[in-house]
């Protein structure tokens, strides 16, 4: 799909924006003032690493069902 320059460009612009939005909002929650929101903050990244964990763990196992499937289908 060829776009306009313009249109990439503001793509790009308005993604950018969103990732400093987010960087500042994890800035915030580090910083938090009282101890629930560094606990909240805490939890937070500690639920992200967990589900990366074991969306690596799973993943293999999804993809080898599939191929598997493919090959009995073929």
């Amino acid at each position: 799909m060829n776009t306009f320059p313009e249109v990439e460009s503001e793509l790009k612009r308005k993604r950018i924006m969103a990732e400093m939005d987010a960087i500042r909002l994890e800035e915030e929650a580090v910083k938090g003032k009282t101890l629930l929101d560094k606990s909240l903050a805490q939890l937070g990244r500690w639920m992200i690493a967990s589900g990366e964990k074991l969306r690596k763990q799973h993943r293999p196992l999804q993809e080898s069902r599939a191929t598997k499937l493919a090959n009995k289908v073929a």
